[in-house]
């Protein structure tokens, strides 16, 4: 059976990432379609207090309409591990290049009405002549689905454009920075998409933020360990509960995810759009919630 990491809402035509059904107050189990072919999926494995795994989307028992470009996706991400699978015309697959912020409240499935179908006139599908598999962007409301192509497509970075509101950079290869063990300093850009993998002490929260240590920061040549470590600093003050329970499933799930893994290249990866604080440069802020995301995996950085 096929496991999709993305879908199309029927209605508003939007590219929905799989793990955007946690942020749904309401699923709509019949209203998502592949983007490549146009048939039904359905969503799965996404109530969090039930399912202990992600959430994905599946054709069950239909089958892709040929030629589709998302059929194959899981051959095709490890192809992308080792090669650049992007063309001139397009990528192969539906990528995210722009972030468009929204109200920061819970998600509510579309529903069927005049007003989505309104958003794109396009019908939900199209015929076998007029499909093909090369794809151009889509704008997204969080940095989840973002996320996941940087660490899928690590050899397309550099050529893939993404726009993030307030971070610099016009690729995936610019607009990521990596937080490593180079010393901590400030910063001469200080609101960056960063990421690093998280060390796994327990976070320290309160109603105003939760705060973790991450796996970068000071180590000095010759020492067995790190003299000081990178802080991240989730200020949810104004998150509803919703979305305060839905990141500490994220990061719960990740934790399941690489639990006695200690000697496998997969590590517990925290994404975020923080501001290194002017006082404390070991300190970094992220405010929003649609800017902060964990994901599993290897992580690959190509050789230039």
């Amino acid at each position: 059976m096929d496991l999709m990491d993305s879908a199309r809402d029927k209605y508003s035509r939007e590219i929905i990432d799989a793990e955007q059904l946690w942020d749904m107050e309401v699923v709509d189990k019949e209203g998502y379609e592949c983007p490549g072919c146009g048939i039904q999926v359905f969503p799965a494995s996404f109530k969090r207090h039930i399912n202990k795994r992600r959430p994905y989307f599946t054709p069950m028992d239909n089958k892709h309409v040929q030629p589709c470009g998302v059929d194959g996706l899981e051959k095709l991400v490890r192809k992308a591990k080792h090669e650049r699978i992007g063309r001139p015309d397009g990528f192969p697959v539906p990528f995210p290049n722009k972030l468009v912020l929204t109200d920061t409240r819970p998600v509510t499935a579309t529903t069927a009405g005049p007003l989505g179908a309104a958003t794109d006139p396009r019908p939900s599908t199209r015929p076998n002549s007029a499909r093909n598999d090369s794809y151009h962007g889509h704008t997204v409301k969080t940095i989840r689905p973002i996320c996941r192509v940087f660490m899928e497509y690590p050899h397309d970075r550099d050529h893939l454009e993404l726009g993030i509101p307030g971070c610099p950079g016009a690729t995936y290869s610019t607009v990521f920075s990596k937080l490593s063990y180079f010393g901590i300093r400030p910063l001469s850009v200080p609101t960056r998409l960063f990421y690093a993998a998280l060390r796994w002490n327990t976070p320290s929260n309160n109603e105003d933020h939760i705060e973790w240590q991450l796996d970068a920061g000071t180590w000095t040549k010759g020492e067995k360990r790190p003299s000081q470590f990178y802080r991240v600093r989730i200020a949810w003050a104004s998150w509803t509960e919703h979305q305060r329970e839905t990141l500490r499933h994220e990061i719960e799930i990740a934790q399941d995810e690489v639990k006695g893994k200690s000697d496998q290249p997969e590590k517990a990866w925290l994404f975020f759009v923080g501001t290194q604080d002017a006082d404390d440069p070991g300190l970094l802020v992220a405010e929003r919630y649609q800017f902060v995301c964990c994901r599993v995996g290897e992580m690959v950085w190509p050789q230039r």
